[in-house]
């Protein structure tokens, strides 16, 4: 254990199987409360409990050979003498885009200064859960897992007092080293309130067990509340009367909140309760089953007053609906209590208008993006990808004051993610089946970005063996033609964007794919090999200055075209294929035909026969534009005014995924997403000149 854990041991129950809830229960004794400390590691996530108190949840997420321990402090909830410590975890069992399986586990030492007081091992009690549904659920996404079912009515009280089932636990051979949480604990805040904003009585319209289904079927219909009664939450008690077969309302938090749902209500007899949380409503509907997904879970309510708190699974969104097969309930409260990643905003003279309505709907969409690490979105994915990070890397440090740990701890997760091709996985911390050659890139532009706004050289040194490797992934593939063909292998997504032609149409395919060659490829190498020389130089390493050269020609003599005056997409079988913005920016931000940059620059501006890059690529368009010439930041203001003022005008507090918003992927298109919060970029970094003007 490297000296972490001195007399703690991995253990777990006898049996250990998919989506299984564990109890832990153990004593020990303090003279004084001074200096009480938890030492704490999981797999896959905990919950701790001390005398009864909440403490703290949240495994950060890691991987099986690269495992995280947490110090919680606990003197503020123990007493002089006996104490008694549960802890509730969950295991996976199965990959996803969040988790990177292993065995099942759990480590712990209670400490006092120095001392070891308790610690697991084969004396802690422990029992599969009995509230929480252990096994198959259905998935909430592929990307998050399973989604949950807990039952009150056979909740024994286990965290406050003893209770039956339990025996000794099994210890568990796990080989990993330990680190410390590199980031601060989020903090979970009580101060957010939620509003019931629609209300009535229900008819179901199908008896099936699955939560998202019996929300997306049943027969709704709205009924005023009692006179006088509140709708703000938390309150002192919300009538819901109805002679069908339940009750309906939804709680609006009124902005994207990402963490921890608090659910208070009281039934007059056992009762269903469904809740279904997402970012917007249609029909008097959170959308709670889109495809294969189910943004919901179920929750038997006791007879009487329930508290549930939903402490093993962080969710995101706006709104909950929550259909409860009780007559007569009464809604005490319902919100998600916001899970936040501890940031100093940096204050920006943006105007008072739009521009700023902009600038501080790209900030909340940061915010609530940021956990233990990075998110592409808080609802439906909460994943870590290097193209969506280093986007949110780069805003984010215009946004935050002294952000750079963060961002730091970000880039050494995923370098844990390494594959044996070279490449980084398709996300952290995972193993999918498939990779985005791509995205790789993206990872050495965020690290060269963080070294040049740092100089931190250390850092740089410890990552430089993943860097050179995946460049190596890039360079051993050219051939004859001076250019890196297309990842043709099965398990390589030649994604760049959301469009037609540039979305690697082929994901999951059982066929290699036939040789062609990607403008969009070559040019992210090229800039990445850029990107490059100023680490080379300062860690005294020789730069690729030749291959920068060559490769510029190459592209230039396969990918412009004279008459067009622009970058063709790809060549299949020596045919062009579209005119992508994306390319013409790339194209500009590598210095291809330096000479050629305005007319360039002129083509994007007018979009005339471009396929328009998206909100993810935003970024390479107007860093092209500025690099060409300041005078088209009014053009730059103005686009992103547009595009990103509809979003506010809708009403919405944070940054949409796509242009299409909730229509987008079938319905399921995020609403906030940190790869669209360039508006923070620009403003800061031109904000004299904005301000100029």
């Amino acid at each position: 254990m490297g000296g972490i854990f001195k007399q703690g041991k991995w253990i777990w129950l006898r049996k250990s199987g998919i989506n299984q809830y564990a109890d832990f229960v153990c004593k020990f004794y303090a003279e004084n409360t001074e200096g009480l400390t938890l030492r704490v590691s999981a797999d896959t996530d905990y919950a701790v409990y001390v005398n009864g108190k909440f403490v703290y949840a949240g495994q950060y997420p890691d991987y099986p050979h690269y495992k995280i321990y947490d110090d919680l402090p606990l003197s503020a909830y123990c007493g002089a003498g006996e104490n008694r410590l549960a802890i509730l975890c969950r295991y996976a069992g199965e990959d996803s885009s969040t988790y990177y399986r292993a065995e099942a586990g759990l480590i712990f030492e209670v400490l006092q200064n120095g001392k070891v007081l308790a610690a697991s091992g084969e004396a802690t009690r422990s029992r599969e859960d009995k509230g929480y549904l252990s096994g198959e659920t259905e998935f909430i996404t592929p990307q998050l897992g399973r989604t949950f079912y807990y039952d009150a009515c056979t909740d024994d009280g286990w965290i406050f007092e003893d209770a039956e089932g339990f025996c000794e636990s099994v210890p568990v051979p796990k080989a990993c080293s330990f680190e410390p949480r590199p980031v601060p604990r989020l903090k979970i805040s009580e101060s957010l309130r939620a509003e019931i904003c629609a209300q009535g009585e229900y008819i179901a319209g199908t008896r099936s067990a699955c939560a998202a289904e019996q929300i997306a079927r049943a027969f709704l219909s709205y009924k005023e509340l009692p006179e006088g009664a509140p709708r703000a939450l938390p309150c002192g008690g919300v009538p819901m009367e109805t002679s069908s077969d339940g009750v309906w309302f939804i709680a609006d938090m009124r902005e994207e909140t990402a963490g921890f749902v608090v659910l208070e209500l009281e039934v007059p007899c056992d009762a269903q309760i469904r809740v279904g949380f997402g970012e917007h409503l249609r029909d008097l509907r959170v959308r709670t089953r889109i495809g294969p997904r189910n943004f919901a879970f179920g929750f038997k309510a006791k007879r009487g007053r329930n508290r549930f708190y939903g402490a093993l699974r962080r969710l995101g969104g706006r709104y909950l609906q929550v259909l409860a097969e009780a007559p007569g309930a009464v809604v005490y409260d319902c919100r998600i209590l916001p899970a936040e990643y501890p940031v100093r905003e940096t204050p920006v003279r943006a105007g008072d208008g739009l521009r700023r309505k902009i600038y501080e709907n790209g900030v909340r969409t940061l915010k609530t993006c940021m956990h233990e690490h990075y998110e592409d979105c808080p609802w439906r994915e909460q994943a870590l990808y290097a193209m969506d990070s280093r986007n949110q890397m780069l805003f984010g440090a215009y946004a935050f004051e002294n952000n750079e740990d963060y961002v730091r701890a970000n880039l050494r997760l995923m370098r844990h993610g390494a594959r044996k091709d070279g490449l980084l996985e398709l996300c952290f911390p995972a193993r999918v089946g498939i990779t985005i050659p791509s995205f790789s890139l993206y990872y050495v532009f965020a690290v060269a970005e963080y070294f040049e706004r740092t100089g931190d050289l250390a850092f740089v040194r410890e990552t430089y063996p993943c860097l050179e490797n995946i460049l190596r992934a890039f360079s051993s593939r050219k051939d004859g033609t001076g250019l890196i063909p297309i990842f043709t292998e099965r398990e390589y997504w030649n994604f760049y964007e959301w469009r037609d032609g540039l979305d690697g149409r082929y994901v999951f395919r059982d066929f290699d794919l036939p040789l062609s060659y990607d403008s969009c490829l070559n040019l992210l190498y090229l800039i990445a090999l850029q990107k490059m020389l100023p680490v080379c130089r300062a860690l005294g390493r020789e730069g690729a200055e030749r291959e920068i050269a060559e490769l510029k020609r190459a592209v230039v003599r396969n990918f412009y075209m004279e008459k067009e005056g622009a970058f063709e997409a790809s060549l299949k079988d020596g045919a062009a294929e579209g005119l992508p913005a994306l390319a013409q920016a790339l194209a500009v931000s590598a210095d291809c035909l330096p000479e050629k940059a305005g007319e360039l620059c002129g083509l994007l501006k007018s979009g005339e026969g471009l396929v328009p890059v998206t909100l993810a690529n935003k970024v390479w368009l107007y860093e092209a534009l500025l690099k060409t010439s300041e005078k088209n930041l009014p053009f730059v203001l103005r686009d992103i005014e547009n595009v990103f003022g509809k979003m506010a005008a809708c009403g919405d507090t944070t940054l949409y995924e796509t242009e299409r918003g909730a229509d987008d992927f079938g319905g399921a298109g995020s609403l906030c997403h940190g790869w669209s919060a360039v508006a923070c970029y620009i403003y800061r970094r031109y904000e004299r000149e904005i301000g100029a003007r």
